[in-house]
């Protein structure tokens, strides 16, 4: 049983490591490429990632009330097909629009083993040390970034942004490959018997939504490092920089992913998130400066955000509403977030497009991060006051 266990770990870091790491992280080193091929705006093309973003988003929200332990395998290798066939198509695209078309394909296609059903499966199949194992497994999503964000970078400089996504394919087939022989339960054996003894969840309460508020000031914050690329750009620094900013966002992901793992079982979730979003404001500011040194520490320093977006929302979510009502209440969180990180992405490249800088973003995202902090306490607070009433 450990070693299925083990097993099972091992294919979740995979599926974090395609799903995030693969497509969320190193997708910014397509965007001047494109745009320079296209003749299109950085914004424009940045919708590329809006579209994925949202499309997963909205599956997210319907998968965990469909999948079963009985259909999830069939459902998982649809997703991976589904992936494989939507990125080819997009390395034969002739324009944006077949981009955008592609980029919605893949979006659906991914969200079979994207962020909400890896979460789904961990609570379903683990009891014990559940903040570590999130952190394990999401700072895979960080390592894929790391390795793959210069990888893409070179191809796509020496064969172009076609090449690119034809990697990318193969990439993903050989990542998700071994979900195929786990067994990965995505419903606990007693969750139907509590689903009829608990009453039906209320989405329209205050703090309810102040956590959607929360969560999509906190996901909005990850769009930033799709455009270091172009950041490094500004600052005037060389094309492979651009790349070193997101390695380095992406090493950060890895460290405060499994720092805030570890921190939640012992100090607790929301000191934790208290914690990191500190870490992220630190990153932000030091995106002002113009050495490369400090431009690498911020960017380091910033990737603590992806532990508060894929670690601590999760256990948030847990803490807050319960294990009986994860499974309803986690997937609108996320969606929530997903939907700002989608419009994040197109934002900060269009705020570049009409101010020649990326300051703006920088200032914004400083804002929502004060402000997620600030809700996922009042929401927590309130929620544990209805509780008790």
């Amino acid at each position: 049983m450990k070693g299925k266990k083990l097993f099972l770990i091992l294919v979740l870091c995979l599926m974090a490591a395609s799903s995030i790491g693969l497509f969320l992280n190193t997708f910014g080193v397509f965007f001047t490429p494109i745009a320079d091929d296209l003749n299109e705006k950085r914004g424009t093309v940045a919708i590329i990632s809006t579209i994925l973003i949202f499309s997963s988003a909205i599956c997210s929200i319907i998968l965990p009330r469909v999948a079963t332990n009985g259909n999830y395998r069939k459902i998982y290798i649809a997703g991976i097909i589904g992936t494989v066939c939507s990125l080819v198509f997009m390395a034969n695209a002739g324009s944006l629009l077949m981009l955008y078309i592609g980029a919605l394909l893949l979006g659906v296609s991914f969200s079979v083993y994207h962020m909400v059903m890896i979460t789904t499966i961990i609570n379903s199949s683990f009891d014990e040390n559940i903040g570590t194992i999130n952190g394990v497994v999401f700072s895979f999503a960080g390592i894929a970034g790391a390795l793959f964000a210069p990888l893409f970078s070179s191809v796509i400089e020496e064969r172009g942004w076609r090449a690119g996504f034809y990697l990318m394919a193969i990439l993903a087939a050989v990542m998700c490959r071994p979900g195929i022989f786990a067994e990965m339960k995505v419903e606990k054996a007693e969750e139907n018997e509590k689903e009829e003894e608990t009453s039906a969840f209320n989405y329209r309460t205050v703090p309810y939504v102040l956590s959607l508020i929360m969560s999509f000031s906190f996901m909005f914050l990850p769009s930033l490092p799709q455009h270091f690329p172009g950041l490094a750009l500004c600052k005037g620094l060389r094309d492979n920089a651009g790349a070193l900013l997101v390695s380095s966002a992406m090493i950060g992901n890895i460290v405060f992913k499994l720092l805030a793992g570890v921190l939640a079982d012992k100090l607790g979730t929301m000191k934790t998130i208290f914690v990191m979003a500190a870490l992220t404001v630190i990153g932000s500011m030091l995106l002002f400066t113009g050495g490369k040194a400090l431009l690498l520490i911020g960017a380091f320093l910033y990737g603590s955000i992806y532990s508060v977006c894929s670690v601590l929302i999760a256990l948030y979510s847990k803490e807050v509403y319960g294990l009986e009502n994860y499974k309803k209440a986690y997937p609108v969180i996320v969606f929530a977030g997903n939907v700002a990180n989608a419009l994040g992405i197109s934002a900060v490249g269009y705020i570049y497009d009409f101010t020649r800088s990326y300051d703006l973003a920088v200032i914004l995202v400083i804002l929502l991060a004060a402000l997620g902090v600030a809700l996922s306490v009042i929401s927590r607070n309130l929620q544990s006051k209805k509780t008790r009433a």
